[in-house]
């Protein structure tokens, strides 16, 4: 159970398990009379614990006194339960229909915005200064999937925005459309637009972060500060882990080899971390949206994402660069390259970590970008 003190000063206890029960409320933000999920981003009213967006699924709120000092709830008896990824595990081991039918209660999903038409899937918590983050391009990803360990902690000082991009999650993947580079930058301007944000900070993931480089030099008077981890943004050489990423093939055993190669950490990854990924890369129309992202040669691909340096060296924003020292995916070499090229930058290299910064480190990361776009003027 959670007690949280209200604007009014008044108690409300709650059952301390959002509906999807892997995550604990006392984590979240309140704020204007609601309380946010830490982990899916619901909204709930706290004196009725309906969840504003969708009020058939709510939190527990118990009658609550306070007495002597003291708050007091009337708790009924607990029944057990089976947690929300307990059953999606089973449902994806069993390969039945439910997991597609799940998708619909999905953390995943956040709020949507009509972007030039095109319904985009997006993640908004916390308030303040405005700070967009950009996912990486692996097969099954979303804004969640990727930042799901920065958003809560990132939303403390800032509004923290983290969009699906253009083909990716559960933004709409119009028939025919094209993806490139060009394409996924004025996807995020009409994105910017749509939520009427005129100039905010970048954080881009690998692929993100190229896209957050071509935002950067080709509308710069939109963006206030650069974090780039990983990033994806000048040529190099295709590595065989980016080769892998790119060129997937859709398989149990292909998916748990691939996150082997995202992490340094084997012990984060599993077959049913694997399982999951796998469900969300085959979902429909994903799997032939991604294989149309990235077709063979994969090198060009490479090339294709590569700004003109001319153009890097013109960045004038501050910029911080993050990469792994074991990253499998992107060589440190870009991320050094990009430090001689951006005057107003600096690097930190996470020792003992590949290309999952954001999980393999999430702490340090957290309170390094925090830092980084606080202190920046």
């Amino acid at each position: 159970m959670c007690v949280v003190l209200t604007n009014d000063a008044e108690h409300v206890a709650m059952l301390d398990r959002c509906p999807h029960r892997d995550v604990a409320l006392s984590g979240g933000i309140v704020k204007e009379g609601t309380l946010v999920c830490p982990g899916h981003f619901w909204r709930f009213d706290l004196p009725t614990g309906e969840r504003t967006e969708l009020p058939d699924r709510g939190a527990t709120v118990y009658p609550t006194r306070v007495v002597d000092g003291w708050v007091e709830a009337l708790l009924p008896p607990l029944q057990p339960h089976q947690s929300m990824r307990e059953w999606l595990l089973a449902q994806a081991r069993e390969g039945g229909p439910a997991v597609s039918e799940a998708a619909a209660e999905s953390p995943e999903i956040g709020e949507s915005v009509s972007v030039d038409g095109i319904l985009t899937n997006y993640h908004d918590l916390g308030s303040g200064e405005p700070v967009v983050l950009i996912h990486g391009s692996g097969p099954g990803v979303s804004a969640w999937a990727n930042w799901r360990l920065t958003l809560p902690a990132l939303a403390e000082s800032f509004r923290v925005i983290a969009p699906d991009v253009l083909g990716f999650g559960y933004t709409e993947r119009p028939p025919g459309a094209r993806y490139d580079l060009s394409t996924w930058t004025d996807h995020l301007v009409g994105f910017l637009d749509a939520l009427g944000l005129d100039r905010v900070s970048l954080v881009g993931n690998s692929f993100g972060g190229a896209l957050a480089l071509s935002l950067a030099t080709r509308h710069p008077e939109r963006v206030e500060r650069l974090v780039l981890m990983g990033s994806v943004g000048v040529s190099f050489p295709i590595t065989a882990g980016l080769d892998k990423v790119w060129g997937f093939e859709p398989s149990l055993a292909n998916m748990r080899a691939l996150l082997d190669v995202f992490a340094h950490d084997h012990t984060l990854v599993n077959d049913d971390v694997a399982r999951l990924r796998l469900a969300a890369a085959t979902r429909p129309g994903v799997q032939e949206a991604y294989a149309a992202m990235f077709p063979a040669p994969q090198q060009a691909r490479v090339d294709a994402m590569a700004l003109d340096e001319d153009l890097v060296r013109s960045i004038g924003h501050p910029t911080l660069l993050v990469h792994g020292r074991e990253d499998r995916v992107i060589p440190l070499t870009t991320s050094l390259r990009l430090h001689e090229l951006i005057d107003d930058s600096r690097l930190h290299v996470f020792d003992r970590c590949g290309h999952w910064v954001q999980i393999e480190h999430a702490t340090a990361f957290n309170r390094l970008l925090a830092d980084f776009l606080g202190s920046c003027g």
